[in-house]
């Protein structure tokens, strides 16, 4: 054969292979528009048993919309009322939480229950999108495991379920009724960006609420009978020309339109429960109360043609396993309220940015920002952190140097912790590296139907210092201290309008050492605040004091003591154990605050950003014992806000300015009351 010819053939073999990729690739694009199933046919089988072939089933749709979906828990909550418990559910985005949820058994105030009883906040944890998300929801979902176990199949839970999902691999659309549970939970709100995408049977899956919120087509295809419960979005407050309120209006655009054409394809058939919540934004977490109880009247204006729907005949099975559920809700939330921790179900770790405090520590005042990494598994978390560490209080004492922590918990039994931190610094100053360490171990206890809380404590600090170093200036050499305290926390629940808030009062023995001389200290503390809920005003009394029994004088002011003042004299007193600079052999303290808290403030940057529990307040600290006066007066100004990330991550923030006697000049701050 010669060369021409076998160029030809080689063309002709190129060129069948090319159609024939081609026309695969055309197929792949053609199918784009049909749907995967997982577990369909048992679906269908398991429907068919809960109706017996005797009747027409009933559907029920759970609609996307973030935060507004909590408003499917005041749907369930009427239909149950009116004896009325789907044979199957459609959801997606975040109505399937509240569905999922509903299907493996838990009543809708369980629900409500699983969601309120905690704060949302703790659960998830912000970090670098390594994976595509910038939240893990480890937490959240391990809190849910506590409940309902660590092994759980949709095929096996007590409604069917389909859950709907998009895939990244295919581009079509995912319909889950089978499979784990809680990775089909993660998947169904993996909201693109926020969340990362979820693998499943070679599937990386996403919110399915991003192409159709209300997929209303799908439950005809199992029942002439279906009930839509939606929680479209129509906040008219939005600033049109945020980056990032553009990007989540745009995709609202697509899914809305696409859930609409459905929901008017179906009018005439469908019950329709319009939830009125269409003015909360995408993620209101803290208004799940709010959401529930408009859902609840949302249901209620259908009551009409609701009660035309068949009764359940289940309830004997649902009160059962409702009430092994309750038992484990109730000793799950035992759990958490102690410590605001839950044991993880499966090994977690995660790297991302930083801000922390170490809360109420004696000898160190800063805070670190930085990259860290945490590790969680069971009831043991190590967390480190690579970064800078500030103090940002007046300016003599501004710093900012690079700093390595570590810090590792332990929750042993449901009622103590135990923890350890370290962390070394390299001040430029010196030249010379700081090393601050501490160990707690704590025990706690709810009484008084969990509205006094009562601990007990021992921890013990160490800072190795130099006299050369600006950071940390006022100690010297090495420094140990140790703490044995016991708190009482007082939160009562109030309906009145004027309310008395966290009342806290704590009694403490410590011993202060520079490894040569010790003394001995006792202490005590109290605080209570009362505002008037229906215009925002609050006030708020801190009362301490420490008193030295060998009548040495001297005694030491400690940054979290609240006092604020730049003046070297008070900031410095007993802490070298050396000198004796103050005959008196006490130190109290007066902290009060009056403010204003706005109702209902609670402006955003492109809903992510948002800015809640705002207040500006006027503060006077007084100081009795000190010099250079007998009485010392700081008197100022007060700015209080807490940023939250989606809802969801927070950090309280606060910054003062005002007039500080001792130092006859001006005193500011800034603080972040996060712990490490």
């Amino acid at each position: 054969m010669n060369t021409s010819k076998r160029l030809l053939l080689l063309f002709l073999m190129t060129l069948m292979l090319s159609a024939g990729l081609f026309a695969q690739r055309a197929d792949d694009i053609l199918s784009a528009d049909l749907p995967i199933a997982y577990g369909e046919a048992s679906f269908r089988t398991r429907i068919l048993d809960r109706t017996g072939g005797e009747r027409s089933p009933v559907g029920l749709v759970l609609s996307g919309g973030s935060a507004r979906a909590f408003a499917h828990i005041g749907v369930l909550r009427y239909l149950e009322e009116e004896g009325i418990v789907p044979d199957f559910i459609i959801s997606n985005s975040m109505g399937s939480i509240v569905g999922l949820l509903y299907s493996a058994g838990l009543s809708p105030d369980q629900i409500y229950s699983a969601v309120t009883g905690v704060s949302i906040q703790t659960l998830f944890d912000l970090g670098l999108p390594l994976n595509g998300g910038l939240l893990d929801p480890s937490r959240f979902l391990s809190h849910l495991a506590s409940v309902l176990g660590d092994d759980l199949d949709l095929s096996e839970l007590s409604i069917p379920i389909i859950v709907v999902a998009e895939d990244l691999v295919t581009k079509r659309q995912v319909l889950i009724s089978e499979g784990d549970f809680y990775t089909v939970l993660k998947a169904s709100f993996a909201l693109p960006v926020y969340f990362s995408p979820v693998e499943f049977r070679g599937h990386l899956l996403v919110d399915g609420g991003i192409t159709n919120l209300v997929p209303v087509n799908l439950a005809f295809e199992y029942a002439d009978s279906v009930i839509v419960s939606t929680t479209f979005y129509d906040l008219d407050t939005l600033d049109l020309k945020n980056p990032l309120t553009i990007l989540n209006v745009t995709l609202d655009i697509g899914k809305r339109r696409t859930g609409v054409e459905e929901l008017k394809a179906n009018l005439d058939e469908v019950i329709w429960i319009r939830n009125g919540v269409e003015d909360v934004s995408f993620m209101e977490f803290s208004r799940v109360q709010y959401l529930a109880e408009k859902g609840y009247e949302s249901a209620r204006s259908q009551a009409e043609r609701l009660a035309a729907l068949p009764k359940c005949n289940c309830w004997p099975s649902l009160v059962d396993r409702r009430g092994d559920l309750q038992v484990k809700l109730e000793a799950s939330q035992n759990r958490y309220e102690l410590y605001e921790h839950v044991t993880m179900h499966a090994p977690f770790s995660l790297l991302g940015p930083t801000l922390s405090s170490e809360g109420k520590k004696s000898l160190t005042d800063d805070f670190s920002l930085g990259l860290g990494y945490q590790y969680s598994t069971g009831d043991f978390t190590v967390k480190t952190n690579l970064g800078g560490i500030f103090s940002l209080s007046s300016s003599d004492t501004f710093s900012a140097l690079p700093v390595l922590t570590a810090k590792v918990d332990y929750h042993l039994f449901s009622h103590m912790r135990t923890s350890a931190y370290t962390s070394l610094l390299y001040d430029a100053k010196s030249q010379r590296p700081l090393l601050s360490l501490g160990a707690a171990v704590e025990g706690r206890l709810s009484t008084l139907s969990d509205q006094l809380r009562l601990s007990l404590s021992q921890s013990v600090e160490h800072l190795s210092h130099f006299d050369s170093a600006s950071t940390y200036q006022y100690w010297g050499g090495h420094t140990i201290i140790a703490t044995t305290e016991a708190e009482a926390v007082l939160t009562l629940r109030q309906e009145q309008d004027w309310r008395l808030g966290l009342s806290t009062l704590s009694l403490s023995y410590q011993f202060l050492s520079d490894y040569q001389r010790v003394r001995s200290f006792l202490s005590f503390r109290t605080e209570n605040e009362v505002w008037y809920e229906p215009m925002g005003f609050y006030g708020r009394v801190e009362g301490w004091g420490r008193f030295a029994p060998d009548g040495k004088g001297n005694v030491p002011l400690f940054s979290f003591d609240g006092f604020r003042t730049a003046a070297a004299t008070i900031k410095a007193q007993g802490h070298d154990l050396s000198v004796s600079t103050n005959s008196a052999n006490h130190l109290v303290g007066l902290n009060l605050t009056v403010g204003w808290r706005p109702v209902s403030f609670s402006p955003s940057i492109g809903e992510s950003l948002i800015f809640k529990n705002s207040s500006v307040a006027i503060y006077c600290d007084l100081l009795f014992g000190s010099i250079p006066s007998k009485v010392n007066v700081s008197l100022g100004l007060e700015l209080h806000t807490d940023i939250s990330f989606l809802g969801i991550r927070t950090l309280p923030f606060t910054i003062y300015g005002g007039w500080d006697q001792a130092a006859a000049g001006f005193v500011w701050g800034l603080s972040f009351t996060l712990a490490l």
